[in-house]
């Protein structure tokens, strides 16, 4: 293995620049970004994207990221810290946690925000630990929401092999030819972040203030089909949204979390949420404020009122929206419009 030197010009964040040990492979289609550090023997592949544009994410020796990994901080507020010898499968985010050594995490599970998976644990497909979670060392994690549903040891979890298991989720399903064409793009406004490296396959309006994140792909088939992405809104890494020939409809000030998956005609209200990892299949509906939380699944035909949480497999009305958390998740689409900025401008 030897380091992979074709990295990405636009990896500088700010005054950033990633630390990167040595005999490390990363693929042509990742992206490592400012505020990052990588310790040897570690193994980034395709399109997976640590993006460090804010606190630090600091990733130990010999970890494997497989393809579609997000890892992501909290703007200034939370970094990620991950220890040495962990596996990533397909399509997991780790966003702003602290993961131990020796660690396997399943592929499609969502860690979020300050939660802590400790040493010599695993965390199986399509798990979602939550916000503020701290799961003890030989742990076998399991849920949405996570619980530790055994204690294992040493010797267990050195015979585990993740390749056994996989998700109830096969996300390549929802990925068809893409042909990216500049064509496509209508820009409305100023202020619009659009990553290089996007997959486009339909018709796209951007709105002022609007961004689509690194590795998102948008497609249809036979090349018809638009997104139309509001005001302020954004679409973060890794997400997946296709028309299906129909229109998906973000209004202002949305937010589409990163590894989402939209499929089909949809409309999204101004001020919703999508959460990190979920899937939305055709003809849902999410009205203004409604909150998609991580690692939903929606089925098709699905409305969500005003101002309501829906979760879970399938997704249900789960509580309304406090006041707090609308003023936490406008907080969230206020840093993108931020970053979005800091991009265009170089940083």
């Amino acid at each position: 293995m030897k380091k992979n030197l074709n990295i990405h010009p636009t990896l500088k964040f700010k005054k950033h620049f990633p630390n990167i040990g040595n005999n490390i492979f990363i693929s042509k289609t990742a992206k490592v970004i400012g505020n990052t550090e990588v310790a040897e023997n570690t193994k980034i592949f395709d399109n997976v994207i640590l993006r460090g544009d804010g606190e630090k994410i600091k990733i130990g020796k010999n970890c494997t990221f497989k393809e579609r990994c997000t890892v992501h901080v909290a703007s200034d507020f939370l970094g990620t810290k991950i220890g040495n010898n962990c596996f990533f499968d397909t399509y997991s985010v780790i966003h702003a946690c602290s993961i131990g050594n020796n660690i396997f995490v399943g592929e499609n599970s969502v860690i979020m925000d300050n939660s802590i998976v400790n040493d010599y644990s695993i965390v199986l497909p399509d798990t979602l630990i939550p916000p503020g979670k701290n799961f003890e060392e030989f742990s076998l994690i399991s849920g949405s929401p996570a619980k530790c549903i055994k204690k294992i040891d040493e010797v267990y979890f050195k015979n585990f092999d993740l390749k056994n298991l996989r998700s109830e989720i096969n996300h390549s399903k929802y990925i068809q030819k893409t042909n990216t064409k500049l064509k496509r793009f209508k820009i409305n406004g100023e202020k619009i972040f659009i990553s290089n490296d996007i997959n486009v396959s339909c018709n796209i309006i951007a709105n002022e203030n609007s961004s689509i994140w690194f590795s998102s792909i948008l497609n249809s088939p036979n090349d018809i089909g638009t997104v139309i992405l509001g005001k302020g809104s954004n679409i973060q890494d890794n997400s997946i949204l296709n028309t299906n020939g129909k229109k998906i409809e973000i209004g202002e000030r949305v937010t589409i979390g990163h590894n989402v998956v939209i499929n089909g005609n949809t409309l999204i209200c101004n001020d919703a949420v999508v959460g990190m990892g979920s899937v939305l299949e055709k003809n849902c509906i999410i009205e203004e404020g409604g909150f998609i939380a991580a690692k939903s699944y929606v089925q098709e035909n699905t409305k969500v009122p005003k101002g309501q949480i829906y979760a879970g497999n399938p997704a249900k009305f789960f509580r309304n929206v406090s006041s707090k958390e609308k003023k936490f998740f406008s907080m969230g689409q206020q840093i993108y419009e931020k970053l979005s900025e800091e991009y265009l401008q170089g940083n």
